[in-house]
């Protein structure tokens, strides 16, 4: 294990250890001991479910790319980097293990690279989307307070600049910028991220495609949430869910923690404690999903064998 990712495991233990000892360990232990195993089991078929609506996303990235595995294929990997990403940094784990498995098969790793970014690009404005449309919403009815508007229309904003910029920015050439060292690191990241988006064309039905399907990854990560607090006793609003759970994601997607361990419990229980939700109970929603994603590894190492 690299420094980087001793850091990370550092942050979510950190994290982690200050929540277990803001909270009642015994209270925590009967959430968790009391969760309905109905909900738990509705959260686990959406779980489940999701993995189909993504790799089916990818194959269709994959297609602009002139990339045609087989859906089964993407299946697994997508199961199988899914699960094993909550054990990796950030969301970065589940691409790079998406990014390996698959081009060890087809032997084109800079275009599946390529597909993988932009397939998270798109489900990064899905997210931003939804929560922008969630907050506005909810800010007007008095549900959440207006920040949330200001920042997930400032992230928004911020994003279609990028995109809007992205021909221009590549043209600098990121290689020809005179800086070193973790700034250069930044650089580089950035102008990757900005030629993906202008790597391929994006025909109109295909986009449409795209972003229908990753509004509907969002909404099932949405739901998935609503029956994990449901099945804790938590009976708030959808309409909240609609707004911190995209917030929820983009805030896991910084690599900054392993899985997003202490990272999720941490801002589930920011969102919800003004609804009246315990540390307690947010901390409980947060390990029960981290442990429904590695329940969710097994049927993609059946797939993977079965592909064999």
């Amino acid at each position: 294990m690299n420094k980087k990712n001793i850091f990370k495991l550092f942050v979510s233990l950190g994290i982690l250890t200050v929540l277990l000892t803001s909270i009642d360990l015994v209270s925590l232990g009967k959430v968790m001991l009391n969760a309905d195993p109905v909900f738990l089991s509705i959260a686990l078929v959406f779980v489940l479910s999701i993995r189909f609506v993504m790799a089916y996303r990818w194959q269709v990235v994959l297609h602009l790319y002139r990339i045609f595995p087989k859906f089964l294929n993407l299946l697994s990997i997508v199961f199988i980097s899914n699960s094993v990403g909550q054990l990796l940094p950030g969301g970065i784990g589940v691409d790079v293990v998406r990014s390996y498995q698959l081009s060890k098969e087809e032997g084109v790793a800079t275009e599946i690279a390529a597909s993988v970014f932009l397939d998270r690009v798109i489900g990064l404005f899905s997210m931003l989307l939804i929560a922008f449309i969630s907050s506005v919403v909810g800010a007007t009815l008095n549900t959440v307070a207006p920040i949330y508007a200001f920042v997930s229309a400032g992230s928004l904003t911020g994003f279609l600049v990028l995109y809007s910029l992205r021909n221009k920015l590549t043209d600098l050439g990121y290689t020809q910028i005179k800086v070193q060292g973790r700034l250069k690191v930044i650089v580089v990241v950035l102008s990757r991220f900005i030629e993906s988006l202008g790597a391929v064309r994006l025909p109109k039905v295909a986009l449409f495609k795209l972003l229908l399907l990753s509004v509907s990854v969002q909404f099932i990560r949405i739901v998935i949430f609503f029956t994990i607090f449901l099945s804790l006793g938590v009976h708030a609003e959808f309409l909240l869910f609609m707004v911190f759970v995209p917030l929820l994601f983009i805030v896991m997607l910084m690599p900054v923690s392993i899985g997003g361990l202490g990272i999720r419990e941490g801002a589930l229980y920011l969102f919800f404690k003004q609804s009246g939700v315990s540390l307690e109970t947010c901390t409980a929603a947060g390990l029960s999903f981290h442990f429904l994603q590695l329940i969710s590894l097994l049927p993609g190492v059946l797939l993977y064998l079965l592909k064999k």
